[in-house]
């Protein structure tokens, strides 16, 4: 049963959303909407009609990255670990399974309203089938041959080779489901103070490599001007009144989900910390992380929307025994693992005891 859970959960959750999620969402214009605004928003010259023709690719897009993935999962599924990793048996009935799959939800299109089935879109999704099947026969190849170390039951490889695929599948669908709250929440920001929805940090990720990561603003504007980039604390004054309600729930890292969709981020891992942050407690100063013990060592993997520390400790626990939590993580870390943080984590969302100072769980 452990073994049908690990190798089929993760392509049937997704070939059980891809229809009655997927095209639910496709055919809402508010989704077309949303897309040009943020569109318009980047490039403000371009006309209403590329701004069409971007959105035709990016729904494109999705289908040949969606079918990909579940051609790989399915892959993985039918191989269930076993030796060699490449067997034509295994390729072939992932790419039949995927492609039969494309063209049942393109049939099944023609009873959802405002939607229509397409031989293009399933020319888009055996296309995207056919090059991760060719990429996963390439490696499956390499790893029979020697040529790439192949990783022992425990290594911590092994839960990255299942990570990502789960955390593109996983962001994908939290934020098609996630989507009416963003409307809600973008409202309450701006009836609050007029100030803007987003905010955008700077953070460390993997191998020490910076990128934007997208947040909900929760503060003031301008909260950090004459002070820099100091850590919140209880009853924060910078905190406005949706900001709290945001945090207690970790409704403010929605946005977040772009960023693992992306690859900056996973769903678990150690906390993205800024390049150079200002303590809460003890004698305030700019400190390294790299000069913390652990500080280093924890960038070997993606930083995590939640993880160990995140959990387990309260928010202004010395960033010293949080890194020893984070160390820990990457030593045990497994796609188990992963599931049961990410259970504990919605049941913190659920009571709003993320900013909690004591036990969150």
């Amino acid at each position: 049963m452990k073994n049908i859970l690990k190798f089929w959960l993760a392509p049937l959750l997704l070939m059980a959303l891809i229809f009655p999620v997927g095209n639910k969402v496709l055919a809402s214009h508010r989704i077309y909407d949303i897309f040009v605004a943020a569109f318009h928003w980047v490039f403000s010259h371009a006309s209403w009609h590329v701004a069409g023709v971007a959105y035709i690719i990016f729904r494109k897009s999705g289908h040949f990255v969606t079918y990909g993935l579940m051609a790989f999962l399915l892959y993985r599924a039918f191989r269930a670990g076993r030796r060699p990793c490449l067997r034509t048996a295994w390729i072939l009935r992932a790419g039949v399974a995927a492609a039969a799959y494309g063209f049942l939800d393109e049939f099944l299109q023609s009873f959802v309203p405002n939607r229509t089935g397409s031989v293009v879109d399933w020319a888009v999704d055996c296309a995207g089938i056919a090059l991760a099947l060719v990429l996963t026969a390439r490696r499956a190849r390499r790893l029979d041959e020697g040529r790439v170390p192949s990783p022992g039951p425990n290594s911590p490889f092994r839960a990255l080779f299942l990570k990502r695929p789960f955390d593109i599948a996983l962001s994908f669908v939290g934020l098609a489901l996630s989507s009416p709250l963003w409307g809600v929440i973008a409202l309450a920001t701006r009836l609050e103070d007029r100030g803007p929805v987003f905010y955008v940090q700077e953070r460390v990720g993997r191998h020490g490599r910076t990128f934007k990561a997208l947040k909900f603003r929760s503060m003031i504007r301008d909260a950090e001007k004459g002070r820099g980039p100091v850590q919140a604390v209880e009853n924060d004054p910078r905190v406005t009144r949706v900001g709290r309600l945001l945090r207690a729930t970790a409704m403010d890292e929605l946005p977040q989900l772009f960023n693992i969709l992306k690859g900056d981020m996973s769903f678990v891992g150690p906390r993205a910390l800024r390049p150079s942050e200002l303590e809460a407690r003890g004698n305030p100063g700019v400190e390294s992380i790299g000069d913390i013990a652990g500080g280093r060592e924890r960038h070997s993997v993606r930083p995590g929307l939640t993880g160990l520390a995140q959990v387990f400790l309260p928010g202004e626990t010395p960033r010293r025994n949080k890194f020893r939590y984070d160390l820990l993580y990457i030593r045990k870390m497994s796609f188990w693992t992963d599931l049961e943080l990410i259970v504990l984590s919605f049941w913190i969302t659920l009571r709003g005891r993320w900013e909690s100072r004591e036990e969150k769980v």
